[in-house]
């Protein structure tokens, strides 16, 4: 199988608008949008106009409220940087074991890529070190590299909204791994 089609075969479409995520966000937190505004110190206009996209989050609430939940968040960060294929939520099955499987997929073609990179780029410092088939299909593996980095920022947002694990906090650094 080519790059190109493992580069398209498993990408999902993704929410792209800063206010659908907040909405979903604020659903997901089990609290009404009065007591979150309380909660992060601001008004619920400012929280009603950033989930309508009438104006941003306001820059001083932004670390309180990705906070809530990490679709909150993933909010944040697609406000902050753009990078839609990053932080977008994605529009598919939310199903935890869906979400998996789909990611396994993803993981064994990345992995695939991933794997004759080294040799690729052995004794190629730059660009102009490479063929236009190589940058090709360099490009075309950090592209995939990205979706998979996003389906597990999803998958991660599925765990916390459905199990409540404490991720957000662990996240921000405010929780150590119980693995440590």
């Amino acid at each position: 199988m080519d790059v190109s089609t493992v580069a398209t075969m498993i990408t999902p479409d993704v929410l792209q608008s800063v206010g659908d995520m907040l909405q979903l966000a604020i659903m997901s937190c089990d609290q009404p949008p009065k007591a979150l505004a309380r909660e992060i110190g601001y008004s619920v206009d400012s929280i009603y106009s950033a989930m309508k996209n009438i104006r941003p989050i306001p820059i001083k609430a932004r670390q309180k409220l990705a906070g809530v939940n990490v679709i909150a968040a993933a909010a944040v960060a697609l406000e902050a940087t753009g990078f839609k294929r990053l932080f977008g939520y994605q529009k598919v099955d939310r199903h935890i074991q869906s979400m998996i499987l789909r990611l396994r997929t993803s993981d064994k073609e990345t992995g695939r890529l991933l794997d004759e990179m080294p040799v690729m780029l052995l004794d190629k410092n730059s660009q102009d070190d490479l063929s236009n088939e190589e940058i090709q299909w360099l490009t075309n593996a950090a592209y995939r590299i990205a979706d998979l980095a996003n389906g597990h920022i999803n998958l991660i947002m599925e765990l916390e909204v459905k199990y409540k694990l404490g991720i957000t906090g662990y996240l921000q650094g405010n929780k150590k791994s119980p693995a440590a």
